[in-house]
This record gives structure tokens, sequence and C-alpha cells, in this order.
């Protein structure tokens, strides 16, 4: 039985050692190796030939074209499955540098601390650190007139035009591939809750 996989498998190389492909491949290689400046272009070749391989597999296993949709970011699981009150999202600001960042859109929750450049006390976004950034990406503005107040209900966004809710759909899509989800805003707490 050993013997005929191996006989079988020894066919199978000498058509491949037989075809053109295999000769233009080996010719290819011979004529890059004498010259010491071609290794380069055969590391750039090989690297290139990898990631096309590894698209063309993607694409043939039908996970290439949909890896960042909307459902798929929709679908994201949450890793901890914490829930965050606006006033406790608060608190990680990027203010201490102790406590990582996070920033809340459309209800879930990003881990943001490995763009602390960005979204911490010096950052271009730092308005956002800490809060629900939904309203502001969906209008572009980044100033603290379109962050709702930490005690008041959270934003329900039903007013966005379609451009703004394709906006904020764009920006959804790239947290959810760049950043990892630590949990859900929900609505503060009201005073008669807590009582009971």
């Amino acid at each position: 039985m050993v013997e005929s996989a191996l006989a079988a498998s020894n066919e199978q190389l000498e058509r491949v050692y037989a075809s053109p492909l295999w000769a233009t491949a080996c010719h290819t290689v011979q004529s890059i190796v004498p010259d010491p400046h071609n290794y380069t272009h055969l590391a750039l070749v090989g690297i290139a030939l990898f990631f096309i391989i590894r698209i063309a597999v993607s694409f043939a296993r039908g996970s290439g074209a949909d890896y960042f949709t909307m459902d798929k970011v929709r679908r994201q699981a949450v890793a901890t499955k914490r829930t965050f009150t606006p006033r406790e999202l608060c608190e990680f600001n990027g203010k201490d540098e102790s406590t990582p960042v996070y920033l809340a859109i459309r209800g879930i929750v990003y881990d943001v601390s490995k763009s602390r450049h960005m979204y911490g006390p010096q950052g271009p976004y730092c308005n956002f650190a800490g809060r629900d950034a939904s309203r502001g990406l969906a209008l572009s503005a980044f100033d603290e007139s379109v962050l709702t107040d930490l005690d008041a209900p959270i934003d329900p966004l039903e007013e966005l035009e379609k451009s703004e809710q394709a906006a904020l759909d764009e920006w959804i899509e790239f947290f959810g591939g760049k950043y990892t989800p630590i949990g859900t805003l929900v609505e503060p707490l009201v005073e008669s809750k807590k009582d009971q």
C-alpha cells in the first residue's frame, strides 16, 4: 500500500517536472541566483506571491470579499460583555495614563488605548475619549457641543440624515476592524431606580 502511494506520488512529481511551467520557473530562478543583487528581487517576488496566493485562497473559501462588512461588525462579539453608563465610561478618558482609553459608538464600547495619541488628552479626538462619540462622528464635528450630557439618556440618533448615517456606518466599520469591543453603553441610572 505504501509502495503504491509512493509510486503515485513519484508519477505526480514527474508530471510537474515535465511541465513547461516548471521549466520556466527553474529558468527564472537560475537567472536570478548568479547575481547577488537579484536576491532582493527574488525575496520581493516571493512575498508578493505569498500575498497573492493568500488572497486567492481567502476568496476561494468565500471570506475575502466581505472581510469588512457592516453585518460582520454588528455580529462582532463583545469580549467581556461589561456594561457602562455614560458616567462610568467617562472615567476612561485617557487623562490617567494608568487606565485604558474607551469610547462608544452606537452602544458598543471600544478600547482605543493603542491610539492614545489620537484619543488621549492631546489628541485630535480627545473630546470623544470616555464618551459616546456617535453623533460627533456622524456629523464630522469634534467639539464638545456634539456630546450628550452624562446624565441624559443615550442619544437615539433618530434625526440623522442619510449622508450622516452613512458616515457613521463607515466609522463603525473602521472601529470594528481596528479596535476591540469591550462592552456596551447602557442608559444612566435614574435616581428612582437606584433606590429600589
